[in-house]
């Protein structure tokens, strides 16, 4: 994976979202158990997630000490009712 983000602007690029792609086809991409809780919580799946990642509906990023958020892309994707955010960082 390329190293990390660019952190200069809130900006999603091409080459960040590719990365995290890259990531994921090559199983480097590695799930917390924070979110493996609340994966299952919410009955989903790890190829939930994936679907979210590989076909989102909006990305987003979070740059480090805003709002208190972990800094990292956001793959936001609709299932049916459900919005599923997942946060790589």
């Amino acid at each position: 994976m390329s190293e990390g983000f660019d952190f200069s602007t809130a900006e999603v690029l091409n080459w960040e979202i590719q990365a995290v792609w890259e990531a994921l086809e090559s199983g480097e991409l590695r799930v917390s158990i924070h979110a493996q809780n609340e994966i299952n919580l919410d009955a989903l799946t790890l190829e939930d997630v994936d679907d979210a990642i590989s076909s989102y509906d909006e990305v987003s990023e979070d740059l480090p000490g805003a709002g208190g958020r972990a800094p990292g892309l956001n793959f936001d994707r609709l299932l049916g009712r459900v919005r599923l955010r997942v946060k790589v960082g």
